[in-house]
């Protein structure tokens, strides 16, 4: 995620600059004061600019300018090789770069300093491309001045969108404009501490711009979420006449999944065919579907096929997506005379959901909300993708705890309520371990390991996902994708897997009889994965979603061993959780040493809990990197 970050360098801007091809006229520079309360800052911008033109050729232009002020050495070297993330999608038509000296001098940016590469990464189920563009700033100094400016052009309009003033680093001026010369209206609603905007006219085209001074940075956090107040523009593009309303938005939603199923009887079919049983009930039987469109179907990669196409010819092809897996489920609800609500939801580190007026892109993460009694609710959620199924009330990480919208009624009686998606706790969030190591003599090179993980809670899919084959190998346990072998697997949902191997070098020798043995071969050695934790946390954090580890280590000599460290205990609490770490003797043979790290809450809302949690990460680390000290006998 820390992309996500840099990558919002790539959507800031410019205001009424002209260029044309690779030619630019800066903007005039004039020296500013720079306030007392942000001398200690790194570097902050002068000028922090954005423009968003939607053309007539059904294209969009983003144009950004940043005017940065380097303050301190750490700022020269964090802006000295100054990186930019662009993902697959837009076409870059302008980069230029300068450095404005103390003295008035201006040295700009030639073609040898300004490098464009490509990260393409590929394996087996997806290929990610990023275009890196790095801007070399050579001889820069403390209280230099430097200027970058970059367009690029994207193929087809962003319909709908949130843009934040706020960035990575203060601004004494920020702007943003969109300007609007396609066919389609225009529709912006400026949000929280966004005051409203100035409407101006270009060419006969409307014009909505925000000027704000002194916007705050938002803190640096791989897992930060924008906070409740963040100065924001929310925009839609609309055919013209066309009203910004739930009712538009539901209407398109009921189209898409109301079309002829080309079943008698969907549920016949399903019972015929051993899929569903009478003796189960229904949110089992909607389970065994679910398990049965992840086991025996084909996920449809073909983009041609028309929406208009039924259902049923995808079930009886053998083909399922995310639209008929919809079209599927609310079909056999119908049929069982079963209530249910569509409900959208976002990230949470995207920021708050805004009820009142939204934002499509804000409808991303469609869901059911199962109606089985008054008060007895449950969540179904789409598949994202192949082999990433979810089953009844099983929600994905990036929606848990999340506020959610619910269209509630048919399509022309239609009711809007909020909805929160609940959220896993640590007794559902679990991942034990009991490692036994077996050696004959500690100072050997290679140690028997036999290792069996259970794994419990309510987000599982990190270990049904082959993409995330990641996971089992951070973890150090497996890089062996295991799936449910049956329906009392997928919910509660349970995992153990075993795994025997040998490591090397677990000891290290001190002399022929002391030897040190160190743990973070076998445990992770933080919670975040170990860049992330170097961010400092944000306004509001969002926890990572294992909530609880457990590691019991054994290791069993075939000789006498003892425990020769003075410390035998260690531990830290406080009110987002606890770390801790115990070293036992418990037979001549056998050490034990138990390691646990158990975290009580999902967000951080105060800087005093942002700087709890940041304790028990390092607490955590040293725990891991200790090395116990043995005694062979």
């Amino acid at each position: 995620m820390k992309l996500l970050l840099l990558i919002t360098l790539l959507f800031c801007s410019a205001g009424n600059y002209t260029f044309a091809g690779d030619k630019y006229n800066w903007p005039t520079f004039s020296a500013v004061t720079i306030p007392d309360s942000v001398k200690n800052e790194e570097a902050i911008y002068l000028e922090n600019r954005l423009t968003i033109d939607f053309m007539p050729d059904y294209e969009m232009s983003y144009v950004n300018f940043k005017r940065i002020k380097i303050l301190s050495k750490k700022g020269v070297e964090s802006y000295i090789n100054h990186d930019l993330y662009q993902f697959n999608g837009g076409i870059i038509k302008l980069m230029k770069a300068r450095i404005i000296k103390t003295d008035g001098t201006i040295i700009e940016l030639g073609s040898e300093n300004i490098k464009e590469t490509a990260i393409d990464s590929k394996s087996k189920y997806e290929s990610s491309y990023i275009k890196r563009i790095q801007f070399i700033f050579p001889t820069l100094e403390v209280n230099d001045v430097i200027d970058v400016v970059y367009q690029i052009d994207y193929k087809s309009y962003d319909l709908s969108d949130c843009r934040y003033l706020e960035s990575d680093l203060i601004s004494l001026n920020s702007k943003l404009a969109l300007r609007n010369f396609s066919k389609y209206d225009l529709t912006v609603f400026p949000s929280k501490s966004l005051s409203n905007y100035k409407l101006t006219q270009e060419g006969g085209s409307p014009v909505f711009s925000w000027e704000v001074k002194s916007v705050p940075k938002i803190a640096e956090s791989t897992f930060q979420a924008y906070p409740e107040n963040a100065q924001k523009v929310v925009y839609n593009l609309w055919m013209p006449g066309e009203r910004l309303d739930y009712e538009v938005i539901y209407s398109g939603d009921y189209d898409r999944y109301h079309v002829r199923n080309g079943f008698k009887s969907f549920s016949e079919e399903l019972s015929a065919a051993g899929i569903t049983k009478t003796d189960l009930s229904l949110l089992e039987n909607i389970n065994r579907i679910t398990q049965y469109f992840e086991k025996e179907t084909t996920w449809n990669t073909d983009a041609n096929i028309p929406a208009s196409v039924k259902p049923s010819d995808f079930y009886y092809r053998h083909l399922i997506d995310y639209t008929n897996y919809f079209r599927l489920i609310q079909l056999y609800l119908e049929e069982n005379k079963t209530p249910y609500h569509v409900g959208f939801t976002n990230d949470i580190s995207d920021g708050v959901f805004e009820h009142g007026y939204v934002a499509l892109h804000q409808l991303e993460y469609r869901f059911l909300l199962i109606e089985i009694a008054p008060g007895n609710e449950h969540f179904q959620f789409a598949p994202a993708g192949k082999n990433a199924f979810y089953y009844m009330d099983e929600v994905p990480a990036w929606c848990e705890g999340n506020q959610a919208i619910i269209f509630t009624g048919d399509r022309d009686k239609l009711a809007l309520s909020k909805a929160v998606i609940p959220q896993s706790d640590w007794t559902n969030n679990k991942h034990t371990a009991n490692i036994i190591i077996k050696t004959s003599k500690l100072n050997e090179q290679k140690h028997l390991l036999n290792r069996r993980d259970s794994f419990s809670g309510l987000y599982s899919i990190l270990f049904r996902n082959p993409k995330d084959a990641r996971t089992f190998k951070r973890l150090n346990v497996s890089d062996t994708i295991v799936k449910p072998a049956e329906v009392k697997d997928i919910y509660p949902y349970t995992l153990s897997i075993k795994q025997d191997d040998t490591l090397e070098n677990l000891f290290s020798e001190f002399d022929t009889k002391l030897y040190a043995f160190n743990a973070k071969e076998l445990i992770p050695n933080y919670v975040y994965f170990e860049d992330e934790t170097k961010e400092k946390p944000g306004t509001y954090s969002i926890l990572p979603y294992s909530k609880h580890q457990k590691y019991a280590i054994y290791i069993e000599a075939q000789d006498s061993i003892k425990l020769a460290d003075n410390i035998t205990s260690i531990s830290k609490e406080n009110s987002v959780g606890i770390v801790k770490c115990d070293i036992i003797q418990t037979n001549p043979k056998t050490i034990k040493i138990n390691y646990e790290i158990k975290l009580t809450k999902r967000l951080l809302a105060t800087p005093s809990e942002n700087q709890e949690y940041s304790d028990l990460l390092k607490e955590w680390a040293n725990i891991v990197i200790k090395k116990w000290i043995i005694r062979e006998e």
